[in-house]
């Protein structure tokens, strides 16, 4: 577990004043940025107004950040990054202020459009901490910084990658970092560099067979077809699993323009304004007090350590009010075009989702269809024949390697060898053979008690995938179908999501139970669909029968969990009690690893929590101030 020795922390105290003195300096000159607690940053998020306030405001939050940090002091640069600072010889793994990476409030236009490859060299990243607990994690090394190239246009004064899902590096057989690359737009400006115009983006390392993400942000200088080398910060991540630190990083990575033009540049342009259209529009939570009252707001996610937060906000009337996006280094950079491991909500929002739009698509007797009539691999293996795609979806398979005994009731199956065997196979064929052997049936039978089994998520991929194609076409891939009948309609595009590793012609499988790398509009998105009883502009997307038991409701519905928190678990939902004076609800949530929430409440209130929990710490688990304020601001029991 990542823990910074308090010595480290108070390592250049007195050097703390002169950068809280150079921050509240950027900050009366406008730098969009702001390292204080309680205020307000321009981190990139659109309609994030910057506030104005006095000096002698400024200067206790900005004390507080001294006492308050839970990494080493972020040193003062003067004003600005300067070009000798993009060198790559130069070796530090102490952050600066995120301010430094976005366009100050008097930048001017880029002297230049931006169109080419940059290919960057695989670099040692200076990090804190400074070891890991292993550099050696599936024979690859997390404290690389993976050699890829990355091809951007500009549009406007937005810098715009070519690609915006998951570039495979650490694994293919390429190199020896770990990471794989994630990249999202940014912007392009200049500050009189000599004739250098600045580019900026947000980026995440992520690893194609892992679900979270460590979300950073990275600037070069280029001018008449040159670039400067990169210079970048890793500064959140959600939680981690095969690589077990929590870690910031920032150094600069060498890098040479390879090409000066883009492939298919006028559609990725074409493709990014439909983007654009389709963005939500993130309010601060300043407007949200202003809306509902600062009292109802202010126990809002008090319970989780403020250092294991990632992400928070709040859906009120159909928009998303940001409450917080914190770095050690000030509020995260192009927070509302991040992309973030959010873990198994990955069930709900891929699996859930799929399960319903096929049955939207092709009728609803897909909930009831034979696992083992689409999945010839679980032909003549005992148990697997009684098993349904609903079965899966609500991991009540009755399969599984945990406690045969039904009682006590557990939702939890082990972590095996053979989980873990499964984890880290490649293909879908192994992951498949590996996951249909090892589980045994239980006494109780399908569709009697979950456990939870990320295995039934993928065997359900691997089923609706063989179910498109003979509906189909035999070349129709999930994911796909996924794309072009939910996500493009609700305006979601280009979202990532791990998918297996295969040779060849074999098509990708997703991986279902984890995996997708969605930005909060994306939850936003979803949510709203699932919120709105599967429709969207008047077309019904999500099968209207078999949504009916994820909504809110007054009765238990769903498997009895054994968790008193949230009890009962239907179609990838958790479902949590409330128990107000005139009523008793239970409502739909997607839960991930490390205590990821979006949390479908009534009144069309949506809470969205994104954390970074490793330990069990029960403090993260403790959502009730979220439930409280989603009722303070629109009653539960209201119309009922």
């Amino acid at each position: 577990m990542r823990r910074i020795a308090l010595s480290r922390r108070l390592t250049g105290f007195f050097s703390g004043w002169a950068r809280c003195l150079a921050a509240l300096n950027r900050l009366a000159k406008g730098r969009h940025s702001a390292a204080l607690p309680g205020h307000p940053v321009q981190s990139g998020c659109r309609g994030r107004q910057q506030e104005e306030h006095s000096l002698k405001h400024r200067l206790i939050p900005a004390l507080a950040i001294l006492a308050g940090s839970t990494f080493s002091c972020i040193p003062a640069f003067a004003d600005r990054l300067s070009p000798p600072d993009f060198d790559a010889s130069a070796v530090s793994a102490e952050l600066i202020d995120n301010a430094l990476f976005l366009p100050p409030s008097d930048a001017k236009s880029a002297l230049a459009p931006f169109e080419g490859r940059i290919d960057l060299s695989e670099t040692a990243m200076p990090t804190a901490p400074e070891s890991f607990k292993s550099n050696d994690v599936f024979g690859r090394d997390p404290q690389l910084f993976p050699q890829v190239s990355l091809e951007f246009i500009t549009v406007g004064d937005d810098l715009v990658p070519s690609t915006q899902d998951v570039i495979r590096v650490g694994s293919t057989e390429n190199g020896k970092s770990f990471w794989d690359v994630i990249v999202q737009p940014g912007k392009v400006w200049s500050e009189g560099d000599d004739g250098w115009s600045r580019a900026s983006f947000p980026f995440s390392l992520v690893y194609m067979l892992e679900g979270e993400t460590h979300n950073g942000v990275a600037m070069f200088l280029y001018k008449d077809g040159e670039v400067s080398d990169l210079r970048y910060q890793i500064l959140t991540q959600t939680s981690p699993f095969y690589v077990e630190d929590y870690f910031t990083a920032s150094g600069s990575v060498p890098a040479t323009l390879a090409g000066t033009s883009v492939p298919d540049a006028s559609q990725i342009k074409a493709d990014y304004e439909k983007i654009v259209a389709d963005r939500e529009d993130f309010r601060t939570w300043k407007d949200l007090e202003k809306k509902v009252g600062a009292e109802a707001l202010k126990d809002f996610n008090t319970a989780i350590r403020p250092s294991e937060l990632v992400l928070d906000g709040l859906v009120v009337d159909d928009t998303f009010y940001l409450r917080s996006c914190p770095t050690p280094a000030g509020e995260l950079p192009y927070c509302e075009r991040q992309r973030f491991g959010v873990w198994s909500v990955s069930k709900s929002a891929v699996a859930a989702t799929a399960l319903l739009a096929v049955a939207e698509k092709y009728g609803p007797e897909v909930f009831n269809a034979k696992i083992a009539d689409y999945v010839p691999q679980a032909a003549g293996l005992a148990g697997w024949d009684k098993v349904t795609f609903g079965n899966a979806l609500n991991m009540a398979t009755g399969m599984g390697y945990g406690q045969r005994e039904a009682e006590p009731k557990t939702m939890w199956s082990p972590y095996s060898d053979d989980y873990y065997a499964f984890y880290e196979a490649r293909s879908a064929n192994e992951k498949l053979d590996i996951l249909l052997k090892a589980a045994k049936p239980y006494d109780w039978g399908p569709g009697v008690m979950p456990r939870y089994r990320d295995e039934d998520m993928f065997l359900l991929g691997a089923a609706l995938t063989n179910y498109l194609q003979s509906k189909e076409d035999p070349a129709s891939d999930l994911w796909t179908f996924l794309q072009a009948e939910v996500y493009e309609p609700v305006g979601i595009h280009g979202m990532p999501n791990n998918q297996t590793i295969e040779t060849g012609e074999t098509s990708r499988q997703p991986i279902m139970a984890w995996g997708l790398y969605a930005t909060a509009g994306d939850l936003v998105k979803i949510a709203r669909l699932y919120q709105n009883g599967g429709r969207h502009d008047g077309k019904q997307i999500l099968n209207a029968d078999l949504i009916t038991d994820i909504a809110v409701t007054e009765e238990p519905v769903g498997l009895p969990t054994s968790l008193d928190h949230k009890p009962y678990y239907s179609k990838a939902f958790w479902r949590y009690p409330f128990e107000g004076d005139d009523c008793s609800l239970f409502f739909p949530s997607m839960d991930g690893w490390g205590e990821n929430h979006v949390m479908l409440m009534p009144g069309g209130v949506t809470a969205i929590r994104l954390a970074r929990n490793w330990d069990g710490d029960e403090s993260a688990k403790d959502v009730t101030s979220i439930i409280r304020t989603g009722n303070a601001i629109s009653p539960f029991c209201a119309d009922r």
